[in-house]
């Protein structure tokens, strides 16, 4: 054998060698690529099987909220008409009126009023006593001619918004804007734990409750035309 077969041979069985380990590679690659997207797919049909049972629980959730604010709303009605038929079956006078007002306290609470509520709806009733002047404003009252920074203010430090709004006088002009002490006003309070609207004629009194107190305003026509005497009294309930 002489030197260019010996050559020729060993080109070949190189050759031979880099296509297996071409072909090898090339092998690997594919089975990567294979595993990659089975795998893949099983994770997308396990987020598809997940979502879809997400959907169905919401459903089931969403069927479950209906079903029981439906018994809600049943009970609800039932628990009124039979605390109704009780009140009326105890109309007679060997039922005493404490026993009457639980039962109606029971009404009320079934419809869903809160407890602090019907508390301080009975607090209302009652005549307030030992009342104490806290503070005294005049305050211009707001017409279709005049709606400025008088006719609001702060009392108790802030804690407390007045305002004023009437009716203006049919002579009223823009140099002469006074309301009608005659005709109702509407005087609106802002506080801490809300707002109250009231409507009237003059002399007022707008209560508002707080815990065992009771805040009066006492609203009456003031020595200045245009303007009504705001008088805040602490005052406690009976």
């Amino acid at each position: 054998m002489d030197y260019y077969q010996t050559t020729d041979r060993y080109r070949k069985k190189e050759f031979r060698n880099q296509f297996s380990w071409l072909v090898r590679i090339a092998v690997m690659v594919l089975m990567v690529w294979i595993g990659w997207f089975w795998g893949s797919s099983q994770q997308e049909a396990r987020i598809s099987v997940i979502n879809e049972q997400i959907a169905e629980t919401r459903q089931n959730n969403d069927r479950l909220a209906q079903e029981l604010a439906t018994l809600t709303t049943q009970l609800t009605v039932e628990r009124e008409k039979r605390i109704s038929a009780e009140l009326l079956s105890e109309q007679g006078d060997d039922k005493t009126a404490m026993e009457r007002l639980k039962k109606l306290v029971a009404r009320y609470l079934a419809r869903g009023i809160k407890e602090d509520e019907i508390r301080l709806a009975l607090q209302s009733a009652a005549k307030p006593s030992r009342c104490r002047p806290l503070e005294e404003i005049d305050l211009a009252v707001a017409t279709s001619f005049f709606a400025g920074t008088e006719s609001s203010a702060q009392m108790l430090d802030g804690t407390l918004q007045v305002f004023v709004e009437g009716e203006a006088e049919q002579e009223a002009t823009k140099e002469r804007p006074w309301f009608d002490a005659e005709k109702p006003v509407s005087i609106r309070v802002s506080y801490l734990s809300g707002e109250k609207i009231a409507t009237g004629p003059l002399p007022m009194v707008v209560s508002l409750l707080a815990d065992a107190w009771l805040l009066k305003i006492d609203l009456k026509p003031a020595n200045l035309r245009g303007y009504v005497n705001v008088n805040l009294s602490k005052c406690s309930i009976n």
